[in-house]
């Protein structure tokens, strides 16, 4: 996935606004629009990591710098940028999972309550 265009990259990007939108179609109406921005968001960081993966699977996490004389093993930017997003993507998500609507404890049928008690 390295290197996409723009347009490759926008189309992505909406595919998964997309996905996260029906996922998080049933939430609250007062909360439907800054579940909106975090899906974009998350939607974004989403493509993005995915370029970044590519881009350290294919060149490394480190790389050799020669300056002159000196030889040094430096990280990435590619592993640097993935580093700080993910931090990121991983609290937007967590975010927006809290918008999701709470699931409603199952009725009891009573069998339980009648095990516990013999």
């Amino acid at each position: 996935m390295a290197k996409l265009s723009k347009k490759k990259q926008d189309a992505l990007i909406q595919s998964e606004i997309d996905r996260l939108t029906e996922i998080f179609k049933n939430i609250a109406e007062d909360k439907k629009k800054a579940a909106q921005r975090l899906i974009e968001r998350v939607a974004f960081m989403t493509v993005t990591l995915g370029i970044l993966e590519d881009t350290i699977k294919t060149k490394g996490p480190t790389y050799l710098l020669v300056q002159g004389a000196q030889r040094m093993l430096v990280e990435n930017p590619a592993q640097k940028s993935y580093n700080a997003m993910i931090n990121r993507y991983t609290a937007a998500t967590d975010k927006l999972m809290s918008l999701l609507p709470k699931d409603e404890p199952e009725e009891s049928d009573g069998f339980d309550e009648f095990v516990n008690s013999r």
